[in-house]
Protein backbone atom coordinates (compact mmCIF):
# COMPACT_ATOMS: atom_id res chain seq x y z
CA UNK A 1 0.00 0.00 0.00
CA UNK A 2 1.60 3.23 -0.72
CA UNK A 3 2.70 5.52 2.19
CA UNK A 4 3.66 9.51 2.73
CA UNK A 5 2.26 11.86 -0.12
CA UNK A 6 0.99 9.26 -2.67
CA UNK A 7 -1.42 7.42 -0.41
CA UNK A 8 -5.43 7.52 -1.21
CA UNK A 9 -6.00 9.80 1.65
CA UNK A 10 -3.15 12.12 0.43
CA UNK A 11 -3.98 11.90 -3.07
CA UNK A 12 -7.42 12.65 -2.53
CA UNK A 13 -6.69 15.87 -1.06
CA UNK A 14 -3.90 17.10 -2.60
CA UNK A 15 -5.37 16.76 -6.22
CA UNK A 16 -8.32 19.00 -5.41
CA UNK A 17 -5.99 21.48 -3.43
CA UNK A 18 -3.87 22.01 -7.29
CA UNK A 19 -7.24 21.81 -9.39
CA UNK A 20 -8.41 24.63 -6.85
CA UNK A 21 -5.57 27.24 -7.23
CA UNK A 22 -5.20 26.53 -10.35
CA UNK A 23 -8.93 27.73 -11.66
CA UNK A 24 -8.21 30.54 -9.57
CA UNK A 25 -5.24 31.22 -10.84
CA UNK A 26 -6.71 30.84 -14.76
CA UNK A 27 -9.21 34.12 -13.40
CA UNK A 28 -6.10 35.77 -12.10
CA UNK A 29 -4.33 35.58 -15.46
CA UNK A 30 -7.75 35.47 -17.38
CA UNK A 31 -8.32 39.28 -15.73
CA UNK A 32 -4.69 40.16 -16.21
CA UNK A 33 -5.01 39.84 -20.23
CA UNK A 34 -8.79 41.27 -20.15
CA UNK A 35 -7.35 44.57 -18.62
CA UNK A 36 -4.03 44.91 -21.74
CA UNK A 37 -2.05 46.70 -19.35
CA UNK A 38 1.31 44.23 -19.41
CA UNK A 39 1.13 40.55 -17.97
CA UNK A 40 3.71 38.47 -16.15
CA UNK A 41 6.45 37.51 -18.35
CA UNK A 42 5.29 34.12 -18.80
CA UNK A 43 2.03 35.04 -19.35
CA UNK A 44 3.36 37.66 -21.72
CA UNK A 45 4.94 34.93 -23.70
CA UNK A 46 2.07 32.88 -24.03
CA UNK A 47 0.46 35.62 -25.45
CA UNK A 48 2.52 36.23 -27.63
CA UNK A 49 3.20 32.51 -28.71
CA UNK A 50 -0.85 32.67 -29.21
CA UNK A 51 -0.30 35.42 -31.25
CA UNK A 52 2.09 33.92 -33.53
CA UNK A 53 0.33 30.82 -33.88
CA UNK A 54 -2.93 31.99 -34.51
CA UNK A 55 -4.26 30.22 -31.25
CA UNK A 56 -6.07 31.34 -27.87
CA UNK A 57 -4.39 32.08 -24.92
CA UNK A 58 -5.20 28.67 -23.42
CA UNK A 59 -3.84 26.84 -26.38
CA UNK A 60 -0.79 28.22 -26.38
CA UNK A 61 -0.53 27.91 -22.64
CA UNK A 62 -0.67 24.16 -22.78
CA UNK A 63 2.23 24.34 -25.63
CA UNK A 64 4.10 26.30 -23.91
CA UNK A 65 4.22 23.87 -20.70
CA UNK A 66 4.28 21.23 -22.31
CA UNK A 67 7.72 21.95 -24.27
CA UNK A 68 8.98 22.64 -20.33
CA UNK A 69 7.50 19.30 -19.73
CA UNK A 70 9.34 17.33 -22.11
CA UNK A 71 12.13 19.31 -21.60
CA UNK A 72 12.54 18.80 -17.60
CA UNK A 73 11.52 15.04 -19.06
CA UNK A 74 14.73 15.28 -20.91
CA UNK A 75 16.69 16.83 -18.55
CA UNK A 76 16.09 15.31 -14.85
CA UNK A 77 12.44 13.50 -14.77
CA UNK A 78 12.62 13.04 -10.87
CA UNK A 79 11.30 16.42 -10.92
CA UNK A 80 8.20 15.96 -12.43
CA UNK A 81 5.32 15.20 -10.29
CA UNK A 82 1.34 15.00 -10.26
CA UNK A 83 0.95 18.21 -9.85
CA UNK A 84 3.28 18.74 -13.15
CA UNK A 85 1.30 16.73 -14.88
CA UNK A 86 -1.80 18.26 -14.17
CA UNK A 87 -0.76 22.23 -14.38
CA UNK A 88 0.46 21.63 -17.06
CA UNK A 89 -2.61 20.62 -19.34
CA UNK A 90 -5.20 22.04 -17.25
CA UNK A 91 -4.15 25.68 -16.69
CA UNK A 92 -4.38 26.54 -19.77
CA UNK A 93 -7.89 24.96 -20.63
CA UNK A 94 -9.29 26.76 -17.57
CA UNK A 95 -8.45 30.00 -18.84
CA UNK A 96 -10.18 29.72 -22.21
CA UNK A 97 -13.12 28.11 -19.33
CA UNK A 98 -13.19 31.65 -17.89
CA UNK A 99 -12.12 34.24 -19.63
CA UNK A 100 -15.91 34.71 -21.35
CA UNK A 101 -17.12 34.92 -17.76
CA UNK A 102 -14.22 37.64 -17.12
CA UNK A 103 -15.28 39.51 -20.26
CA UNK A 104 -18.71 39.52 -19.36
CA UNK A 105 -17.99 41.08 -16.24
CA UNK A 106 -15.43 43.87 -17.47
CA UNK A 107 -18.06 44.81 -20.01
CA UNK A 108 -17.23 45.08 -24.14
CA UNK A 109 -15.31 48.13 -23.72
CA UNK A 110 -13.94 48.23 -20.31
CA UNK A 111 -12.91 51.71 -18.59
CA UNK A 112 -9.48 52.29 -17.50
CA UNK A 113 -10.64 52.18 -14.31
CA UNK A 114 -11.89 49.01 -15.05
CA UNK A 115 -8.94 47.64 -16.07
CA UNK A 116 -6.89 49.23 -13.36
CA UNK A 117 -8.86 47.12 -10.81
CA UNK A 118 -8.98 43.93 -13.03
CA UNK A 119 -4.90 44.34 -13.53
CA UNK A 120 -4.77 44.50 -9.57
CA UNK A 121 -7.53 41.76 -8.48
CA UNK A 122 -6.33 39.40 -11.38
CA UNK A 123 -2.67 39.77 -9.66
CA UNK A 124 -3.34 38.95 -6.34
CA UNK A 125 -6.07 36.06 -7.89
CA UNK A 126 -2.77 34.54 -10.03
CA UNK A 127 -0.75 34.89 -6.76
CA UNK A 128 -3.54 33.17 -4.50
CA UNK A 129 -3.61 30.53 -7.61
CA UNK A 130 0.37 29.71 -7.11
CA UNK A 131 0.24 29.98 -3.89
CA UNK A 132 -2.61 27.07 -3.22
CA UNK A 133 -1.69 25.19 -6.22
CA UNK A 134 2.11 24.95 -4.72
CA UNK A 135 0.86 24.22 -1.24
CA UNK A 136 -0.07 20.61 -2.51
CA UNK A 137 3.52 20.16 -3.00
CA UNK A 138 2.91 17.31 -5.24
CA UNK A 139 5.24 18.66 -8.24
CA UNK A 140 6.39 22.09 -9.73
CA UNK A 141 4.63 23.82 -12.54
CA UNK A 142 7.18 22.48 -15.54
CA UNK A 143 8.79 26.18 -16.09
CA UNK A 144 9.39 26.33 -12.68
CA UNK A 145 10.70 22.65 -12.56
CA UNK A 146 12.91 23.51 -15.84
CA UNK A 147 14.50 26.84 -13.96
CA UNK A 148 15.33 24.53 -10.81
CA UNK A 149 17.12 22.18 -12.82
CA UNK A 150 19.29 24.92 -14.99
CA UNK A 151 20.33 26.91 -12.06
CA UNK A 152 21.41 23.31 -10.54
CA UNK A 153 23.18 22.70 -13.81
CA UNK A 154 24.75 26.22 -14.28
CA UNK A 155 25.62 26.40 -10.12
CA UNK A 156 24.30 29.71 -9.81
CA UNK A 157 20.96 30.54 -7.56
CA UNK A 158 17.66 30.07 -8.44
CA UNK A 159 16.89 33.76 -8.33
CA UNK A 160 19.92 35.04 -10.58
CA UNK A 161 18.79 32.27 -13.30
CA UNK A 162 14.98 33.46 -13.16
CA UNK A 163 15.61 36.65 -13.82
CA UNK A 164 17.96 35.94 -16.84
CA UNK A 165 14.80 33.58 -18.15
CA UNK A 166 12.05 36.33 -17.16
CA UNK A 167 13.77 38.84 -19.30
CA UNK A 168 14.52 36.15 -22.27
CA UNK A 169 10.64 35.45 -21.35
CA UNK A 170 9.99 39.44 -22.07
CA UNK A 171 12.05 39.80 -25.19
CA UNK A 172 10.25 36.81 -26.70
CA UNK A 173 6.97 38.91 -25.86
CA UNK A 174 7.94 41.62 -27.16
CA UNK A 175 9.00 40.15 -30.44
CA UNK A 176 6.18 37.77 -30.67
CA UNK A 177 3.49 41.23 -29.76
CA UNK A 178 2.66 40.10 -26.29
CA UNK A 179 1.68 42.97 -23.79
CA UNK A 180 4.55 44.16 -21.40
CA UNK A 181 3.55 47.02 -19.32
CA UNK A 182 3.05 48.20 -16.07
CA UNK A 183 1.23 45.33 -14.98
CA UNK A 184 4.56 43.25 -15.66
CA UNK A 185 5.83 45.11 -13.22
CA UNK A 186 3.25 44.67 -10.81
CA UNK A 187 3.28 40.92 -11.55
CA UNK A 188 6.72 40.70 -10.43
CA UNK A 189 6.81 42.70 -6.94
CA UNK A 190 3.23 41.14 -5.89
CA UNK A 191 3.36 37.85 -6.95
CA UNK A 192 5.98 36.42 -4.81
CA UNK A 193 5.31 37.97 -1.68
CA UNK A 194 1.38 37.24 -1.65
CA UNK A 195 2.42 33.68 -3.22
CA UNK A 196 5.06 32.79 -0.09
CA UNK A 197 3.38 33.37 3.20
CA UNK A 198 0.55 31.55 1.36
CA UNK A 199 2.25 28.68 1.02
CA UNK A 200 4.24 28.62 4.23
CA UNK A 201 0.17 28.76 5.86
CA UNK A 202 -1.25 26.53 3.61
CA UNK A 203 1.42 23.53 2.82
CA UNK A 204 1.38 22.23 6.83
CA UNK A 205 -2.22 22.41 6.81
CA UNK A 206 -2.40 20.05 3.54
CA UNK A 207 0.20 17.77 5.42
CA UNK A 208 -2.02 17.39 8.24
CA UNK A 209 -5.23 17.06 6.50
CA UNK A 210 -3.46 14.55 4.33
CA UNK A 211 -2.21 12.74 7.18
CA UNK A 212 1.62 13.66 6.34
CA UNK A 213 2.49 15.87 9.71
CA UNK A 214 5.97 14.64 9.55
CA UNK A 215 6.95 16.33 6.05
CA UNK A 216 9.11 19.39 6.77
CA UNK A 217 7.40 22.22 4.56
CA UNK A 218 10.63 24.19 3.23
CA UNK A 219 9.58 27.98 3.98
CA UNK A 220 9.42 29.97 0.80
Amino acid sequence: MARGKYSLRSIALRVPVILVGVLIQAFGMASIIMANLGSDPITAFAQGLGHVLGLSFGNAMIIYNIVFLLAVLFLDRKTIGVGTVLHAVTVGAFVDMVTPWVAKMAGPEPALSVKIVLLFAGTVLLAVGLGFYQSAEFGLGSPDAFNQIIARKLRIQLRWWRMVFDGIMIVGALIMGGVVHVGTLLGMLMVGPIMGPLINKMAPLVNKWSGNEYLIVEVK
